[in-house]
């Protein structure tokens, strides 16, 4: 008498569908929850950043001076000379201070792009007298201990720009200690103190040499907002 053999691949087939199915779900669930808090913390998140970037604002332009909402007066900025190459589509972009609609201090961002490790995100608040009204580091990846001297928590190398002017773009004080100029180097570090003298300076001339029409370029910050509470209305509509 001959014994039927069960279909062992087909045994194997049913709990291996009920699993991907399983699985498939799972990930569905997973992503709808994931969109759902990224929704809910997106006004929070956006929130924290105006606040940290309004704070960072403060610590080079003192805020008695201007009273406008410096967060949202900003115009964009492309130039070889803040760290923009010809292919780069980044924009850098510069938040104006202004007391009672009169302009006294801009505050740019810019790059160098030839730090220790990388490029070193850096944003120049500079007076309207071409005068440095404050610098702070944004982002970099310099060893720690050695160039990471140049954040304010590390040491306070980066006030020393304070109050410093460029004469003209062959002024050899803006240079590091050890080509001869005024800024001290770091004990060990030389580079990164190089790369963010340099980037200070690139930027004090392009501030001198672009002034008049930073302030005549349409406002991007307002036109954001403008496009995101359209984006808003638009949705609740529907």
């Amino acid at each position: 008498m001959t014994i039927p053999q069960k279909n062992s691949n087909a045994s194997f087939r049913l709990p291996m569908q009920k699993n991907s199915q399983i699985l498939a779900i799972f990930a569905i669930i997973c992503t709808a929850i994931v969109g759902l808090v990224n929704e809910l913390t997106k006004d929070e998140i956006k929130a924290q950043e105006q606040l940290q970037l309004l704070n960072t604002l403060h610590s080079i332009i003192d805020p008695s001076r201007y009273n406008n909402d410096i967060t949202q007066d900003c115009v964009n900025l492309s130039s070889p000379l803040i760290g923009n190459s010809t292919n780069d589509k980044k924009m850098q972009t510069a938040y104006i201070a202004r007391q009672d609609n009169q302009a006294i201090a801009i505050a740019m961002t810019s790059t160098a792009p030839d730090g220790y490790n990388g490029n070193i995100e850096l944003i120049i608040a500079i007076n309207m007298d071409g005068s440095v009204s404050g610098v702070r580091v944004l982002k970099h990846q310099e060893t720690p201990g050695l160039g990471d001297e140049v954040e304010l928590r590390k040491s306070n190398w980066i006030t020393t720009f304070t109050g410093k002017k460029l004469f003209s773009e062959k002024d050899n004080r803006w240079a590091v200690t050890k080509d001869n100029g005024i800024f001290d180097q770091f004990t060990g570090a030389t580079i990164t103190p190089r790369a963010v003298v340099k980037a200070v300076k690139k930027t004090l001339l392009y501030f001198k040499d672009n002034k008049g029409s930073l302030l005549t370029r349409p406002n991007i910050c307002l036109q954001e907002n403008e496009n995101t509470e359209t984006t808003s209305e638009a949705k609740n509509e529907h």
